[in-house]
């Protein structure tokens, strides 16, 4: 049984080497923390957009959090991160096209 990812609540499928985040609203500045426990280890992620990503890895399970509306690119390996003034669809062959 391999390893469960999880992104805003929804399992995904596991990407080898992990997922790109595509940010639709750049950002100038990041603040990345690292909390270690004993079964796991806490990222937290700040941008100056507004975007925050809390990422829990177990040796079960990773589990990401995006304050913000996402679609995943399956076959590009890829996370949008939307906004609301901001559309995108997600097309049949599981890619992502931004609309505006």
């Amino acid at each position: 049984m391999g390893l469960k990812v999880f992104l805003n609540g929804q399992e995904i499928e596991f990407a080898e080497g992990g997922y790109e985040y595509i940010f639709l609203k750049s950002y100038q500045k990041h603040h990345k923390e690292t909390i270690k426990k004993g079964n796991g280890e806490l990222t937290i992620q700040m941008y100056d957009n507004g975007v925050q990503i809390r990422t829990l890895v177990t040796k079960e399970e990773v589990a990401t959090l995006i304050n913000r509306e996402v679609l995943i690119d399956r076959p590009n390996k890829k996370i949008y991160i939307l906004e609301p003034d901001r559309q995108a669809i997600q097309k049949e062959d599981g890619s992502v096209e931004i609309v505006n």
